[in-house]
């Protein structure tokens, strides 16, 4: 799938999400014989946000929010095998609201496919921006407050989940550095029974209760997976965690866009040390 621009003939107040990619008339078994399976990372990404309006479109470091988690996320590809790179996609699934015309038009600076649905049931949002996928092709879930997302882990996850039979697989309480990832089949079955309104928000919520067990095969990384430190949180949710996201990307993004996670810790780490010894 080439990133394109998507046109849409719903009315902004559509109530239920359109999906921009029909089911193509073709045999899937047979794509994924000549083309692997399909990863396909979806962005849900909106202004409206109750706590931090507009956080998206904040800057960090001269790009805005949406920007640099995009570019991280696709920095992974480096860390991926030449197969693998060729069926990675990256789509932002955002919301019909006008305040979502800005999202749109970075997308489109940034030449990277938009899907527009509903504001509130986010997993109809993922459900419909997969629509085209086979069941056996992956999603991975990230949001735009997470500019810190590890490239390396990132793939290291997706390889992990691609070499075993499980439906999802997460660093336990950690998906604001790791993404989540989940097989098409699985998150198709999962939206027919979660129904509840912090599952459909919250996209996921569901594979990791108790409930789901025997219904799907899960897999949560322990909490300091690949040296992962759980005390440090790195997501944008408030007006004082998006300053400091911006006093670390003004220092770190300086001398090196690709900035991998080990220097967010060890800035931290110095700045804690110094605030002690002052």
């Amino acid at each position: 799938m080439s990133n394109r621009n998507i046109q849409t003939s719903q009315p902004r107040d559509a109530s239920t999400p359109l999906s921009i990619f029909p089911a193509p008339a073709v045999d899937h078994r047979h794509r994924l014989l000549r083309l692997g399976m399909t990863t396909r990372v979806i962005v849900q990404a909106r202004m409206g946000s109750h706590r931090l309006p507009g956080k998206i479109s904040r800057p960090l470091a001269g790009r805005s929010l949406l920007s640099r988690v995009l570019e991280r996320l696709r920095q992974c590809k480096e860390h991926l095998d030449e197969t693998q790179q060729q069926t990675l996609q990256f789509v932002v699934a955002t919301t019909m609201d006008l305040a979502d015309d800005w999202t749109v038009r970075e997308c489109r600076r940034m030449g990277v496919t938009f899907f527009r649905g509903s504001s509130e049931d986010v997993l109809a949002r993922y459900l419909a921006a997969s629509a085209d996928l086979h069941p056996n092709d992956i999603v991975i879930r990230a949001t735009a407050d997470n500019p810190f997302y590890c490239p390396l882990r990132t793939a290291a996850v997706i390889r992990r989940h691609r070499g075993s039979r499980t439906d999802y697989t997460c660093v336990r309480g950690l998906s604001y550095v790791v993404p989540e990832v989940m097989r098409v089949g699985a998150l198709r079955q999962m939206g027919q029974v979660a129904r509840d309104p912090e599952c459909r928000e919250h996209v996921t919520s569901y594979f990791r209760r108790e409930v789901s067990q025997g219904q799907f095969r899960v897999e949560q990384l322990p909490l300091r997976w690949r040296g992962l430190r759980p005390e440090i949180r790195l997501t944008i949710d408030t007006p004082a965690e998006y300053q400091a996201a911006q006093r670390l990307y003004d220092h770190l993004a300086v001398s090196r866009q690709a900035f991998p996670l080990e220097d967010v810790y060890r800035y931290l780490d110095e700045q804690h040390g110094a605030r002690r010894a002052a």
